[in-house]
């Protein structure tokens, strides 16, 4: 059967499954052809035994293992995972089916591994509220975890870099993947992409693909390129003076009507240059709701800015709102008139909050979508990488090295930070 067809297929199961039960169990569903899934219900417990596995995978013999189940013992998902793996056996997981937190650990323990985007959920393991454990006792049976879980994706040919992730989201919380980082990570796998001793490797027919038409690339319209020079212009002038400047020579056109007066390109790039000398590090983000864009011949745009700059040099920095209004002709994608108005100034900031503000708004939409492959999700995913940068670059990082995800803060950058 063709894998969207067993895709469709799972998505139809889970009326049949209905919720998932407190301890695990297993339901056999019969497919087309004669085929079988089996599929591990309930929350993994420390006293589950993974035998049983064993007995109803070699009866049923199905072509997957899928998973309903929202997580629990994380020692006792590896072990079954550990099993799955040891008996050859293919997994394969839909967003209509739950595999969250520990399933995770059990669902890779799969030869060959295919899922849905958002099918699979990672959050930080945490302990029972009645675990009774001091806090050097926790801390050190959390290490001690962390390692066995590094050790155990490493078994089964996943990278540790999902970890990162994990330890990033609150144990309250969880964050679905996207099928970049499911493939990213190493969480699914190519069909036939690997053998396992003991277990030969189907046959691979031969075809030729029929040539198909290509499609063309959608032309982005004015509006669309207009939104994507903005991103440029602001994501350069936070950039390094020679990179900032660099573009501001080829952002404006030979004559600008700049704040009402016009001047020539080279009078613009002179009075950028003096404000980047003042202000060498800086970081300026738009507002992704503020924008308003109106084309005709050419486009006008009216938006509003935060920014945070500082000059260590003479130990100052300012931050603020700034409203800003360009004109940019799309055919020389030169800006033709420009003008802006501080809305807000920050009194002596030591902080770049409002970056830091927009960066945990988009962090918040990344990790914690409910459709992880939407072009929002995918934004703000972009957008938080972005605000990495540009905080960076002012000397602000979040986390240290070696530091769990709750551990980790908006700090001003040490030798021990970590960087973008």
């Amino acid at each position: 059967m063709r894998q969207a067809a067993l895709f469709g297929f799972m998505c139809t199961i889970l009326l049949i499954a209905g919720p998932a039960a407190a301890q695990i169990s297993y339901e056999r569903v019969s497919m087309d052809g004669g085929k079988s899934i089996l599929m591990i219900k309930g929350e993994f417990e420390q006293s589950d035994d993974p035998s049983r596995l064993v007995s109803e995978y070699l009866q049923l013999k199905p072509v997957f293992v899928a998973f309903h189940s929202p997580g629990g013992n994380v020692a006792s998902a590896m072990k079954f995972g550990r099993m799955i793996r040891a008996l050859g056996a293919d997994t394969l997981q839909t967003r209509s089916l739950e595999c969250a937190s520990a399933c995770a650990l059990a669902f890779i323990g799969g030869v060959h591994r295919s899922a849905e985007a958002g099918s699979i959920g990672v959050h930080r393991s945490s302990f029972a509220e009645d675990a009774g454990l001091d806090r050097n006792t926790a801390v050190a049976a959390v290490q001690a975890m962390t390692a066995e879980i590094i050790k155990y994706l490493g078994e089964m040919g996943v990278s540790s870099d999902l970890m990162q992730i994990s330890l990033s989201v609150d144990s309250s919380d969880m964050r679905y993947l996207t099928s970049r980082e499911m493939e990213q990570f190493g969480i699914t796998t190519a069909t036939g992409a690997e053998t396992v001793p003991g277990k030969q490797p189907e046959p691979q027919v031969s075809s030729v693909p029929t040539p198909q038409p290509q499609a063309s690339a959608p032309v982005p319209d004015n509006r669309t390129k207009v939104v994507q020079f903005v991103e440029r212009y602001h994501n350069a002038w936070s950039s390094t003076n020679s990179t900032a400047l660099a573009f501001i020579r080829e952002a404006y056109g030979s004559k600008v009507d700049y704040f009402g007066k016009i001047v020539s390109q080279d009078e613009v790039v002179r009075d950028k240059s003096n404000f980047a000398d003042r202000w060498p590090d800086r970081a300026y983000s738009v507002r992704p709701d503020s924008l308003i864009i109106s084309c005709v011949s050419n486009c006008r745009v009216t938006g509003e800015v935060e920014w945070f700059s500082s000059a260590s040099a003479r130990d100052k920095s300012t931050s603020g709102v700034a409203s800003f209004g360009m004109i940019w002709n799309p055919d020389t994608q030169r800006i033709e008139a420009e003008t802006s108005k501080v809305i807000t100034a920050d009194k002596g900031p030591k902080t770049p909050f409002r970056l830091i503000r927009q960066w945990h708004e988009e962090n918040s939409e990344c990790r914690g979508s409910t459709e992880p492959e939407s072009a929002k999700t995918v934004r703000a995913c972009d957008r938080r990488s972005e605000l990495d940068a540009k905080l960076d670059r002012v000397g602000w990082c979040y986390g240290h090295r070696n530091e769990y995800g709750y551990q980790m803060k908006w700090h001003a950058c040490d030798v021990n930070s970590n960087r973008p």
